[in-house]
């Protein structure tokens, strides 16, 4: 489980900059993927199969607008959240992005875990208790590891140029969060991405497209 280790650092590091940090979370869950590898004139190679396979996310929040009082105003509901309509974050990623494919020969299968940062910015708006917000993401990220399966041989793809280098992630999706104690709330997050590899040969390009949907915990820190 080394692809872990940078977890416990990472919370250390969040809970040590709580003085800039307004909020840290955790999130985790499922995602499907299917591969697409198109050719240099844009056709795709193979038909695939979505994969399943599991996301974690872990980062800070910064609220950028707080709802203000003016003099003479009356206290607002005590909410376990501040009641901000837009927020950016910043967080850690780790995906796996599972796949298969095959033609009348052979039967192909991609097992891939990825890691990287990735910049949230949403658009949140409150119906009672509940946060709803819509979200769109960018971020890079680069293999931790990878292995593909034709029939039954098993090769290894780190260092592989179609899975190697940079990839962009660019991502929409919807969220929403209910407290559950004072400055805590869970969160329920949908997400659909197109992962790309970035630069390379341009005879073949990769990229995940994925739908994900993670369970998470906030914790207010200011």
């Amino acid at each position: 489980m080394r692809k872990y280790f940078f977890i416990p650092f990472l919370l250390v590091l969040l809970v040590g900059t709580k003085g800039v940090a307004q909020e840290i979370f955790i999130k985790t869950g499922i995602n499907s993927t299917t591969y697409a590898f198109r050719n240099s004139n844009g056709n795709r190679l193979l038909d695939f199969t979505p994969g399943s396979g599991s996301s974690l996310e872990i980062g800070m929040g910064f609220p950028f607008v707080e709802k203000k009082l003016e003099k003479g105003d009356k206290l607002p509901v005590v909410r376990s959240y501040a009641p901000n309509w837009f927020k950016n974050e910043v967080s850690l990623t780790m995906d796996s992005f599972n796949g298969f494919g095959g033609d009348r020969n052979n039967n192909y299968s991609w097992e891939t875990t990825y890691g990287g940062l990735t910049n949230t910015l949403s658009f949140l708006a409150h119906v009672g208790e509940v946060e709803l917000g819509i979200r769109g993401h960018l971020g890079l990220a680069g293999m931790l590891s990878g292995t593909q399966v034709i029939n039954s041989s098993r090769f290894p793809l780190k260092g592989q140029a179609d899975f190697s280098g940079a990839f962009a992630k660019v991502g929409v999706g919807a969220s929403g969060s209910y407290p559950v104690f004072q400055r805590g709330f869970l969160n329920l997050t949908y997400t659909y991405a197109n992962t790309t590899r970035l630069g390379g040969p341009k005879e073949e390009k990769v990229s995940f497209l994925t739908h994900a949907l993670l369970f998470g915990l906030y914790v207010q820190l200011q």
